[in-house]
């Protein structure tokens, strides 16, 4: 256990001491496998599919906020859509632009949401983005689930139907689209409910007064997601749906605790409930220490000139 507590103190001070090169990479490698990602599923333009150009992006992003990462990101997707289907893109921008508005009015402020719930949807781990805002953010971050999730599946149906849209034969409209897609399609209000009972679930438990609070609210909201979506996989018959579900359930909560571990260092085997008052109150307070390690003492000895005459006289010699 020990081990690990070193291996934590070191990567925070390694960060701590390079946080703005770890920042820079951090969000250069995530544009990267955006980027990737986006035209690997969506990858309806040539002049986009380049590796170099997701290189130069991604060295771009790694220099500007994330909100301003974020909105690179969806200005790229645009783009591809736009090689599909004019129409198709002006609904995406169309969500977008209605998602900002209603993140400015909510007070969201994890605008990394709205494009990384698509990109993370491709992965099969849409649920990670609300995970991390619950576990990070504040509760106004529901607007930001709710929207990504929202133009996830749009996206998600415009990449079921674009055989239909790249044939001229097919008359498939985008209102065709957002029919079957979304406002008919059951799986499109379970998946909304899975995502958003596991940020309520997260966001609600790690801010209880109980011991280990983050580790339950990932174990929880996980719990809640995935028995929420695989009963609506069995509902729909999409049996083939389980396995990725269950594969990007694990990988979710691993990160989670993984999270829980790098951000976190209580130690509730030590934790005490202390009782004083002043002269209008009682006071009952819980306290819980942090983790500390104790600093390994090194006793330093000093060797003088006086010394080393002394040891010659004694008659002992060192090689």
């Amino acid at each position: 256990m020990t081990f690990f507590m070193k291996l934590r103190e070191q990567l925070r001070n390694f960060i701590m001491t390079h946080e703005v090169w770890v920042d820079r990479v951090f969000k250069g490698i995530i544009t990267l496998i955006a980027l990737e990602v986006i035209a690997s599923g969506f990858g309806y333009s040539e002049v986009l599919s380049h590796l170099w150009l997701h290189v130069v992006i991604a060295v771009l992003c790694s220099l500007v906020p994330v909100s301003a990462m974020a909105l690179v990101v969806e200005i790229f997707l645009i783009l591809e859509l736009l090689s599909l289907s004019r129409i198709v893109a002006l609904v995406a921008v169309v969500f977008f632009v209605v998602s900002y508005i209603l993140c400015g009015v909510y007070h969201g402020r994890d605008y990394q949401n709205l494009p990384g719930v698509t990109v993370a949807y491709q992965l099969h781990v849409p649920y990670l983005l609300p995970l991390q805002s619950g576990l990070l953010g504040k509760a106004n971050e529901v607007t930001t689930v709710i929207c990504g999730a929202t133009i996830s599946y749009y996206l998600k149906s415009v990449k079921d139907h674009a055989p239909q849209l790249l044939d001229s034969k097919d008359s498939i409209s985008v209102l065709d689209i957002l029919t079957e897609g979304m406002v008919t399609n059951v799986m499109f209000y379970v998946y909304l409910t899975a995502l958003v009972v596991m940020f309520l679930a997260v966001y609600s438990i790690r801010n209880l007064k109980i011991a280990h609070s983050w580790l339950i609210a990932v174990a929880v909201g996980v719990v809640l997601e995935f028995l929420i979506l695989l009963t609506g996989y069995l509902l729909t018959a999409r049996n083939s749906q389980i396995p990725w579900l269950i594969g990007g359930n694990l990988i979710v909560l691993v990160i989670g605790f993984a999270t829980n571990y790098l951000v976190l260092d209580l130690d509730y085997n030590r934790a005490q409930k202390v009782q004083f008052e002043d002269d209008e109150y009682y006071y009952y307070v819980t306290a819980v220490p942090k983790i500390r390690l104790a600093q390994e003492s090194k006793e330093i000895k000093k060797i003088t000139t006086q010394d080393t005459a002394q040891l010659g006289k004694g008659g002992k010699t060192f090689e």
